[in-house]
């Protein structure tokens, strides 16, 4: 009897995350998506895009709540367990968050994988049926994912040589990024965004490094006016959506959020490219000091530790060929 108990408890659960109108009205679900970032960052922003979507590709029958960051309850690791565990039907989730969980993850992130956007994209088109494999283990299910511009590094003073990265006491958004940062000799220290601007305006940090988009919608410029754009990384964030939930949807709704998914991944990586501009002009508004073609001495340091990372991430995550095939194409 306790088992079977269970089982409903589980599949009550699921339901019950999951509102509808009542009985002689046209049926509305409504599922709440969460993201720690702001409306002006390109998740978010590619969040209330697939709501449009959805919204519209079902008739009005399928409504996404956004909970974008301080609307958003959950922090850090917290927002895959809410997912996982069905207490928010959907996330998006940046990959060092799901890093967390999940090494794996962090392949987005390993700094230098993609020189470009189209790098970026196949790498994550090779390692897609891995990933999604990983997630079932997570108890969720990947609808899209939004890749960010390329992470640079804002700071109080200008870098213009590896003795200044190593002055750092810096914010990274990953165990890897962390490593890279302390393997220099710098201070360093893996923060989710929603804990930075407490760190930031206690005087803990003097840089982070982030793009310039979730920066600018940060409005980092207050308090670190000098950006370096290194390149580090394109990483991605994952829109995800519980099982339970997912199997609680009929299939035309689940269509529905697959279509509307296919959509805004194709919008995101065809309109990234764009948005390192309009966000450096913002910057540029706001009298930061742009640094776009890093000192030799800057780039060599961060590559050579990065490659030392990397090393030390493949020997922890057993790829298998092809997967390592995929990190490695096009990088000799």
């Amino acid at each position: 009897m306790r088992v079977i108990k269970s089982r409903y408890l589980i599949i009550g659960a699921a339901f019950s995350s999951i509102a509808f109108c009542p009985q002689g009205h046209a049926q509305t679900t409504t599922l709440k998506l969460i993201n720690e970032y702001p409306a002006t960052s390109i998740t978010a922003a590619a969040d209330l895009d697939f709501a449009a979507s959805v919204d519209k590709l079902s008739n009005g029958k399928i409504k996404i709540e956004t909970l974008q960051e301080k609307n958003d309850p959950y922090k850090g690791a917290g927002q895959v367990d809410a997912v996982s565990q069905n207490k928010v039907q959907m996330g998006t989730l940046f990959g060092g968050i799901l890093g967390a969980r999940d090494s794996l993850f962090l392949l987005s992130s390993l700094p230098f994988a993609a020189k470009d956007f189209q790098q970026a994209k196949s790498l994550f088109t090779c390692a897609k049926p891995v990933l999604e494999d990983r997630l079932k283990k997570l108890d969720a299910r990947l609808l899209y994912v939004t890749p960010w511009p390329p992470s640079g590094i804002w700071s109080t003073k200008p870098l213009a040589t590896k003795t200044d990265l190593q002055a750092l006491k810096i914010r990274t958004y990953d165990e890897t990024s962390k490593s890279v940062f302390e393997r220099l000799g710098a201070q360093s220290v893996n923060l989710p965004y929603s804990a930075l601007a407490e760190k930031l305006k206690a005087g803990d940090l003097n840089a982070v490094l982030t793009s310039g988009d979730g920066g600018a919608g940060r409005k980092l410029w207050d308090l670190l006016p000098y950006f370096t754009a290194v390149n580090y990384s394109i990483p991605l964030s994952y829109t995800i959506i519980n099982n339970a939930t997912w199997n609680s949807l009929s299939k035309e709704q689940q269509s529905v959020l697959d279509k509307a998914a296919q959509e805004v991944a194709d919008a995101s990586w065809a309109g990234v490219e764009k948005r390192i501009q309009a966000n450096y002009s913002r910057m540029s508004e706001h009298k930061m000091t742009l640094n776009t073609q890093p000192s030799a001495s800057i780039n060599q340091a961060l590559k050579d530790s990065g490659a030392a990372e990397t090393k030390a991430w493949l020997q922890k995550n057993k790829l298998t060929d092809k997967d390592a095939a995929c990190l490695l194409e096009g990088k000799s």
